[in-house]
């Protein structure tokens, strides 16, 4: 005897599958409004090891400021995996980002200059935004002249990648 799908439970299963639609769209619109309208901030690339810089149509990231967070904490004993916590930087006339140091109070006050990124620690590295950039196939080769990474930061917080520069800061 095969279970007949009554009213009730397609009505339901209508629902549920509408529900699941607007979170999805409403995830993506915050997404959109975070790239339109978060405040730009540029972060120095540093260099990866050049064998697993392409890897098919990604490119591995790694940034500065990352680094040099990483040796911060490592220097005051504070390094540790599975943490997060606040990163203060310090933004030039062209939205360059400048380390200034970790932060413990996240509502602390900020010079006008000044920005708040989170950060995380995983797999023993500090993690600023995505560590990935993914690109069209053939395109290696144009992408691989980025030396800073654009990124929008939302007034919650939020970080999100939108793309590379050269060392012009012209976007690639």
């Amino acid at each position: 005897m095969k279970p007949k799908l009554t009213p009730k439970i397609m009505g339901l299963c209508l629902v549920w599958g509408l529900l699941c639609l607007l979170v999805i769209n409403i995830s993506v619109w915050q997404k959109e409004q975070l790239w339109q309208h978060g405040e730009p901030i540029l972060l120095e690339l540093a260099p990866v090891d050049p064998r697993s810089l392409m890897q098919g149509d990604y490119m591995q990231l790694d940034y500065e400021l990352a680094r040099q967070l990483a040796n911060e904490l490592r220097a005051k004993g504070q390094f540790q995996d599975n943490m997060q916590g606040w990163l203060r930087v310090s933004l030039d006339e062209q939205q360059r980002a400048a380390f200034v140091a970790q932060e413990s109070d996240p509502d602390a006050p900020l010079l006008q200059q000044q920005r708040r990124l989170p950060f995380k620690v995983r797999q023993g590295e500090v993690q600023l935004a995505s560590q990935a950039f993914f690109f069209e196939e053939g395109q290696a080769e144009h992408f691989s002249q980025g030396r800073y990474g654009e990124l929008r930061l939302g007034a919650d917080g939020e970080l999100m990648l939108v793309g590379l520069r050269d060392g012009q800061l012209k976007p690639l």
